[in-house]
């Protein structure tokens, strides 16, 4: 199931945004375990960490001045949450993924989709 998500496809919208709620937890788990692997070069996780260093500065922005959706019945309620996950998290997690050697990423996803 995790490798449909990481081949790409050609789903667009709101179907691969689905698709992206439905594997966060599993995204975030490949990101850990591609972090902590020996294969992946320091530089490459390197990036990871000046984009999470900027994602901080974003959340600290975003706590002085707030864009709030609370005039949306549920997005009111669940903004804080999403702009915390996909906008700060995802990007510099999913570059990083990206900027990984494929097979180490490939190996991962399979162990992944096994429960290991």
């Amino acid at each position: 199931m995790l490798n449909s998500f990481f081949s790409g496809g050609n789903s667009r919208g709101p179907f691969r945004f689905l698709r992206l709620l439905l594997h966060f937890p599993n995204f975030i788990r490949l990101t850990w375990r591609l972090f902590g692997d020996q294969r992946v070069p320091i530089y490459r996780k390197a990036i990871l960490i000046l984009a999470e260093l900027l994602a901080v500065a974003f959340a600290v922005a975003y706590l002085v001045n707030p864009l709030d959706f609370d005039f949306i019945p549920v997005l009111g309620r669940v903004d804080d949450l999403l702009i915390g996950a996909f906008v700060i998290l995802v990007p510099s997690a999913w570059l990083f993924i990206r900027l990984c050697p494929e097979p180490v990423v490939r190996e991962h996803v399979d162990r992944i989709s096994r429960g290991e």
